[in-house]
């Protein structure tokens, strides 16, 4: 019996010292790596569609995906941070309504989103061809800025909204949308109207 203790106590003692200290530790946290120009490599392009009585700016990585011929609803695909920019307009004239309603109706749609977001601020936006509101929209949502923007003369309404097209959470993808909305900032500041 003494035999098979002194084996079985160096058989554990040989165990115990050939392993070395193991502490186990979590894997990093990591995030999707997500490159964006710098202010030196931003370049743009004009959207000028035929449908639409407005020109303006946007990043030269766009591509205009979907374009009506019949009214001015288009869509802008920013392909490196699958969103998109849905890009719509109204004739208030043409409407028979005025524009604080077309505006409440914009705002309705927007504040739709309290279920998901965790805050919306609005906030006034002028540019050299109107003025408008700039809606922020905070927490995980698809679309965390959207812009509604009149003529100075208040006849016509520009309203655009950046989509998200992934599931990544919003904490993860805050650089693009700090950055898409300095692009919605530029693409208001180059806005002209056609007529």
């Amino acid at each position: 019996m003494e035999k098979k203790f002194i084996v079985a106590f160096v058989v554990l003692c040989t165990l115990l010292s050939a392993c070395e200290e193991y502490t186990p530790t979590p894997k990093k946290f990591g995030f999707h790596r997500i490159d964006l120009p710098t202010q030196a490599e931003r370049s743009y392009k004009s959207l000028s569609v035929a449908s639409c009585p407005f020109e303006f700016e946007y990043p030269n990585i766009g591509e205009i995906t979907r374009s009506m011929p019949d009214s001015c609803w288009t869509d802008i695909q920013m392909g490196p941070y699958d969103l998109k920019w849905h890009i719509t307009y109204r004739d208030v004239k043409q409407t028979g309504k005025d524009i604080s309603t077309h505006f409440e109706e914009y705002r309705k749609l927007i504040y739709k989103h309290t279920k998901k977001a965790t805050r919306i601020e609005e906030t006034p936006l002028t540019g050299p061809a109107g003025s408008g509101t700039f809606f922020e929209i905070y927490g995980n949502v698809g679309t965390p800025a959207q812009v509604f923007y009149a003529d100075a003369k208040q006849e016509q309404v520009m309203m655009m909204s950046i989509y998200f097209q992934t599931a990544l959470r919003n904490d993860s993808l805050k650089p693009v949308i700090d950055y898409m909305k300095e692009e919605v900032q530029h693409a208001v500041e180059t806005l002209q109207w056609k007529k």
